[in-house]
C-alpha cells in the first residue's frame, strides 16, 4: 500500500490480495480501479467492449463507471443500489453489478490489474452561483443600486400576475416594482413588469417599473422605453 489513510494506493500482487481490498472498501469507501479489462452488458440492450485498458469507479452508493481515454460520458454504467459483487473466475478478477428492476447485468473481466485506490470523498450540495436570487439577494441589500434613497419593502410578493421579485420605496414615497432577469431580457419580461405595474396601479399607488438584468433585446429597450419603465444593466454576482 502507498499514500495515507484518506487516499490508499495499492498495486496488488495477486488477485487474492485485489478482491481482499476490494470487499473491505465496497459502499464504505470510493474505488478506483486502473485495468485491462474487457466488459459484458445485458439488460434492455446487449454491448461487448474488447479488452482494453479503462479506469473503473465503484461508488458508496452502488453506482459503477467505466471510462477511456476520450470524452466525458462512461463506456459503461450502472446507477446507485445497484448490487455489486466481485470473484475470480478462470485466473481473472470479475467485477458484476446487477440491478433487479429493470433487470440488467454489468460484467468486468480484468485481465490486467495496474492500480486501485481508495479513498472517502465528501458529499456536498452544490451551490449554483450566479442565479436571479443572488440579484435579488443582492440588491434587497442594498437598493440604492436601482435607485438613490430607496429602501426595501419586500421580496417575493405574490400578485395574481406571478411573484414580483422585489419591491422598493423611493425617497419620494412612490413604489418601485422590479423583475430580474439572470440573462438577456427579451419582450416577455418587459410585459410580466407591465403586469405587475398595472396591478398596483389598481389600488391608487404611485408605482415605477424597473428591469434588472445584464443587457436587453433592442425589441424589450424599445418597449420598456414606450411604457416609462427603465432599464438598469446589473450581472448576477458571483461570490
Amino acid at each position: 500500500m502507498v499514500g495515507r489513510s484518506l487516499v490508499e494506493i495499492y498495486r496488488p500482487t495477486s488477485n487474492e490480495e485485489f478482491i481482499k481490498v476490494f470487499r473491505r472498501a465496497l459502499k464504505i469507501k470510493v474505488i478506483v480501479v486502473v485495468a485491462k479489462c474487457e466488459i459484458f452488458y445485458e439488460g434492455r440492450a446487449a454491448s461487448y467492449a474488447e479488452p482494453h485498458t479503462r479506469l473503473i469507479i465503484v461508488k458508496t452508493d452502488g453506482t459503477v463507471l467505466v471510462h477511456e481515454r476520450d470524452g466525458r460520458e462512461p463506456l459503461n454504467w450502472q446507477p446507485s443500489n445497484s448490487i455489486i459483487s466481485i470473484t475470480e473466475e478462470d485466473g481473472n478478477v470479475v467485477i458484476v453489478s446487477k440491478r433487479i428492476r429493470p433487470p440488467e447485468v454489468l460484467k468486468i473481466v480484468l485481465h490486467e490489474i495496474y492500480a486501485l485506490m481508495i479513498t472517502h470523498l465528501s458529499k456536498t450540495k452544490l451551490r449554483v452561483l450566479g442565479t436571479e436570487e443572488d440579484m435579488v439577494r443582492q440588491v434587497a441589500l442594498n437598493p440604492s443600486i436601482i435607485e438613490e434613497g430607496a429602501t426595501l419593502v419586500s421580496r417575493e410578493v405574490s400578485t395574481p400576475h406571478g411573484r414580483i421579485d422585489l419591491v422598493l420605496r423611493s425617497k419620494n414615497g412612490y413604489l418601485i416594482v422590479t423583475e430580474f432577469k439572470r440573462s438577456s431580457a427579451d419582450i416577455d419580461a418587459v410585459y410580466q413588469l407591465r403586469r405587475y405595474v398595472e396591478y398596483y396601479s389598481k389600488f391608487h399607488v404611485n408605482v415605477k417599473g424597473v428591469l434588472v438584468a445584464p443587457s436587453i433585446s433592442p425589441r424589450a429597450q424599445a418597449l420598456l422605453k414606450k411604457w416609462g419603465f427603465k432599464f438598469v444593466k446589473r450581472s448576477p454576482p458571483i461570490k
